[in-house]
């Protein structure tokens, strides 16, 4: 049975099997949204439990007093009370069925009382819920009416039929009569205060969806402001960046010659800050265009091996000039199905990382097929580690958790935020583990025949 989001309370078994087996009685699309739902709900429970006992009452009027006209109008009245289910079946509308019981309640209930030839009756205890169920249904207005008809009727029927012969009720019949004239105002007065609180709620929560949607359009138009403004800026900002990177390298080389130590020191600065800044410029363009889903994977069988010696022998320097062993294990025959540059990318992230929060240790990167269907990275290193309540961010962006100050200068903060988005863009998993002082492990887990054609995201890249 379809419904919505919104999650019920959970209940006792008993009030679920009842509701189940009322569920029956209601069409589907009524049971899509929680007011939907409440109303068919009161309805098929009113409509079947009033009909029910106004039969239990009526059968024994039939058994006490003679089968007459009276008794079998009675009784097609409170047939009616039963096929209104059916009616709201058939009408795919509460409301509509609401309005019928409504209808019949206000008209019938005298009736019946009427019917049983005394004041007061069994019926009478009925006059009061129907005020509520007609303001539920219909609204103030109709509620109002109902009251005034059946408070009316109450005064009349006490008038025209003959009263109980019990002499103490008769000395209280008055006061009885009053009682049960005002109780279905006070019900009414209830049902319209719940009523009123319920379309005030209503109608704070279509604002605040209204208000939800316009600040998320506002929030999609300023992201793709920013994207567009990111893609449209990266070549003003790299060329010349790379203008001063070429510089540098001619004027390192020019220093080298002339063995002018000072000038090559500061030659290596605006070349390492240069290298900085054009890597920040790429990961804020690699994760815009993640989030705006303007990546497309350019998948193709890939040959492990030699992408990791790739990997090894571009990152090996890294790890040479922190004092520390790179290690590379992993199954000469390995192949994937996945984007080559997208997986060297995040397996360079990865081992750059290691490097970077490693000193005089070891650096490994495991490659391993499991299960004949996905293949492991994995990327561990005898670094300063991460704590534990850090590993919850280290793949949000920017979130740099490192106590070393100078490791958190080299780096970004994007690049664990950019390999985590990679991986699941190519249908895979990444997980962190780690103990402070002893190393960092992280896994990359890929389906190895690529991802699935559901999670490839196209866009100009």
């Amino acid at each position: 049975m379809p419904h919505d989001d919104d999650r019920e309370a959970p209940r006792p078994a008993l009030v679920g099997g009842l509701l189940e087996a009322v569920d029956r009685l209601i069409p589907d699309e009524l049971l899509l949204d929680t007011d939907s739902r409440l109303r068919s709900r009161v309805l098929v429970l009113s409509s079947v439990g009033i009909g029910t006992l106004g039969l239990l009452g009526h059968l024994v009027r039939g058994y006490t007093l003679p089968l007459d006209g009276n008794f079998w109008a009675g009784l097609g009245l409170i047939a009616t009370f039963f096929l209104l289910p059916v009616v709201q079946r058939t009408t795919r509308s509460a409301r509509i069925a609401g309005g019928v019981l409504s209808a019949v309640l206000i008209i019938s209930l005298p009736l019946l009382h009427a019917n049983f030839g005394r004041f007061p009756a069994p019926v009478l205890l009925f006059f009061p819920v129907a005020p509520a169920v007609v303001t539920f249904f219909n609204g103030a207005r109709l509620g109002l009416l109902a009251t005034v008809v059946l408070s009316t009727s109450t005064i009349v029927l006490a008038k025209l039929l003959p009263l109980a012969t019990s002499e103490a009720f008769a000395a209280s019949t008055p006061t009885f009569t009053s009682f049960a004239a005002v109780s279905p105002l006070i019900c009414f007065l209830l049902a319209a205060v719940y009523d009123r609180n319920r379309q005030r709620n209503d109608q704070d929560l279509s604002r605040i969806n209204r208000e939800l949607v316009a600040a998320r359009t506002l929030a999609e138009e300023a992201d793709r402001r920013k994207t567009e403004f990111l893609r449209h800026m990266s070549h003003e900002l790299r060329t010349p960046l790379n203008a001063i990177l070429g510089y540098s390298e001619l004027l390192r080389e020019e220093a080298t010659d002339r063995e002018d130590a000072a000038l090559l020191g500061d030659l290596d600065h605006i070349h390492s800050a240069s290298e900085h800044l054009l890597r920040l410029i790429n990961n804020l363009l690699d994760i815009s265009r993640i989030e705006a889903d303007a990546i497309e994977l350019e998948l193709e069988d890939v040959e492990l091996p030699a992408l990791v010696d790739e990997v090894a022998a571009l990152l090996r320097p890294l790890a040479d000039a922190g004092g520390n062993a790179l290690r590379v294990d992993l199954d000469a025959n390995a192949t994937i199905r996945g984007d080559r540059q997208r997986l060297k990318q995040i397996l360079v992230n990865l081992v750059a990382n290691a490097c970077k929060f490693t000193k005089d240790g070891t650096i490994e990167l495991l490659v391993a097929v499991e299960g004949g269907d996905q293949v492991s990275f994995r990327v561990r290193d005898t670094g300063v580690g991460i704590a534990p309540k850090d590993l919850e961010r280290i793949f949000e962006p920017f979130a740099q958790v490192s106590a070393d100050r100078d490791a958190r200068e080299k780096g970004t903060g994007l690049g664990l935020a950019i390999t985590r988005k990679l991986v699941e863009l190519a249908g895979g998993s990444i997980d962190a583990e780690s103990t402070v002082g002893r190393g960092t492990t992280f896994v990359i887990r890929l389906p190895r025949g690529g991802p699935p054609p559901d999670d490839v995201v196209t866009g100009s890249s």
